[in-house]
């Protein structure tokens, strides 16, 4: 309903498990009982079939169609087609109704590239973005998302998920593990030139100093447009940030450490192995191999054998699935209840849809339970680590309880993942089936008296650019070099040109007036 409050434009942020692709079956099963032709662009060739399987089942009656991996199937030969971005954007496939089409675009925040913006088609009036983080490194977010979506019309975190039942509160234990002397030495230096780039960022003016996130947002825009020494400086951090993540990412003293917990996971319900690369993964398979069944997942793994290993840990043959970043997104994950994080994604979001797999709603008896084994006196150290992004504090806020344990401290940790979970299980709300307003092109403008406005997106403070890069000027608009501002006028929303001030017509909806132009005085 707030979709459609809002105009049926908008980006529903809500965590893995919570409903997010029913939501869109449902919007899409609405879409068609009223003429319109439907659109679901995803990430990748496997989500494309899994959308097809679930549209298939949901509409037995409609027409599904598939676009790449060897589909061409076209829009006038169906009523939904599930194509994945690369082919939306080559392809272009446009509304066949008359009275215009419904794009679904599924993990809606990876769409602000500079090739698979292109599948983002203005022809489609209907617009439902899906994500469990709308969060970039760039500003794609409020330069292509939120105009071409509207923005965020409804959000659901983990804690109100918990609360509700939809989601199992996990126990969350930190497991440090020493660095050996000479990834410390490699750290120290390495953390020797984080330091000292910091020290000149810092005395940029409106550089945030805190929190960590609006920090490194801050170096990552000079990084990527000052040519200056600002800009240097901020490249020098990033550099050397990363090399720091690399060295506690592959500290051999990790995956030693995982031998221990080759009980733990034989006893799980399903173990899912989260690195960052695929040698990472391979790490982790050389030294669980001899003590649990255990497969990896690549990019590289083929739909076949990919599908039969996620069935095998599904039915019980296989104990774990080691995993680097590939599983992080859409993929359909076996309801897993022990993750282990071996190294630490490098943005929350990544953390979070990692949560979200361990995290699904469990039966009675089994307990949803993380391990996250960090390098102890680095940045991934929970105690006092200076660059914390606020991902641990949320971690720490949902969790049923939450410890750090000592190298030492092993058994007390093996007694903590001893966890089956709350004694009884919150059944969730549910509210009926889903009946659409009765709403066409004439009355749209009335309805919207009552509309919803979209949530609130904080952005971080960017500091000024004092040198900016050289590039292509691009040619100006033919309306002259001004530009318009969107202005709000009571309920109601306009384009504003800053030069003359001229107004475009008054819109019930922001995203529509966002869609206008201004016959402005400012032409040359």
């Amino acid at each position: 309903m707030a979709w459609h409050r809002c105009g049926r434009r908008g980006v529903i942020e809500a965590v893995t498990g919570s409903g997010k692709t029913d939501v869109a079956l449902t919007a899409i099963d609405d879409a068609i009982a009223r003429g319109l032709f439907a659109l679901v662009i995803v990430p990748s060739r496997v989500l494309m079939e899994q959308w097809h399987e679930r549209l298939s089942s949901w509409m037995p009656d409609a027409k599904i169609g598939r676009l790449g991996d060897g589909y061409r199937d076209r829009p006038i030969d169906c009523d939904v087609l599930v194509t994945t971005r690369h082919s939306a954007a080559s392809r272009v496939p446009l509304p066949t109704s008359e009275r215009g089409g419904i794009l679904v675009a599924d993990e809606c925040h990876g769409f602000g590239g500079a090739v698979l913006r292109k599948s983002l088609l203005a022809e489609y009036q209907e617009r439902l973005g899906l994500t469990a983080t709308l969060e970039r490194s760039d500003d794609a977010v409020e330069t292509i998302l939120l105009p071409y979506f509207g923005g965020i019309c409804y959000r659901y975190d983990f804690g109100a998920a918990i609360d509700d039942g939809v989601c199992a509160q996990p126990r969350v234990g930190f497991m440090a593990v020493p660095l050996t002397s000479e990834e410390r030495t490699e750290y120290d230096a390495t953390e020797g030139r984080i330091v000292a780039a910091r020290r000149q960022l810092k005395q940029i003016k409106g550089i945030p100093h805190e929190p960590f996130g609006d920090f490194l947002a801050a170096v990552h825009h000079l990084a990527a447009n000052d040519a200056g020494p600002d800009g240097r400086a901020a490249n020098d951090y990033l550099n050397a940030f990363t090399s720091r993540r690399e060295i506690v990412a592959t500290s051999s003293a990790k995956y030693e450490a995982l031998g221990r917990f080759a009980d733990a996971i034989k006893d799980a319900q399903g173990a899912l192995l989260f690195t960052e690369t695929v040698r990472a993964a391979n790490h982790a398979i050389v030294r669980l191999d001899p003590y649990v069944n255990i497969e990896i997942i690549t990019g590289d793994t083929g739909r076949r054998d990919r599908g039969e290993i996620l069935d095998d840990l599904r039915d019980g043959t296989l104990d774990a699935v080691a995993a680097p970043r590939v599983l992080d997104e859409g993929v359909d994950v076996p309801n897993a209840n022990l993750g282990l994080v071996v190294s630490a994604s490098r943005t929350r979001r990544q953390m979070i849809q990692r949560m979200g797999r361990i995290l699904r709603r469990k039966p009675l008896g089994s307990g949803a339970r993380f391990v996250i084994i960090f390098a102890a006196d680095t940045l991934e150290d929970p105690r006092f680590s200076e660059d914390r992004d606020g991902f641990l504090e949320e971690v720490e806020v949902i969790a049923e309880s939450s410890r750090i344990f000592r190298p030492n401290e092993f058994d007390e940790l093996a007694r903590f993942l001893d966890y089956a979970g709350p004694a009884v299980l919150k059944e969730p709300e549910t509210v009926g089936d889903f009946v659409a307003p009765e709403l066409s092109a004439d009355d749209i403008t009335e309805w919207a008296a009552e509309a919803q406005p979209y949530l609130e997106m904080v952005s971080p403070e960017l500091p000024e650019v004092r040198q900016p890069r050289q590039v292509r000027e691009k040619p100006r608009l033919s309306t002259g070099e001004h530009p318009v501002a969107l202005q709000a006028i009571g309920k109601e929303w306009a384009l504003r040109c800053t030069g003359c001030g001229v107004l475009s017509e008054l819109r019930a909806y922001k995203w529509q007036a966002m869609e206008d132009k201004v016959e402005c005085t400012c032409v040359r």
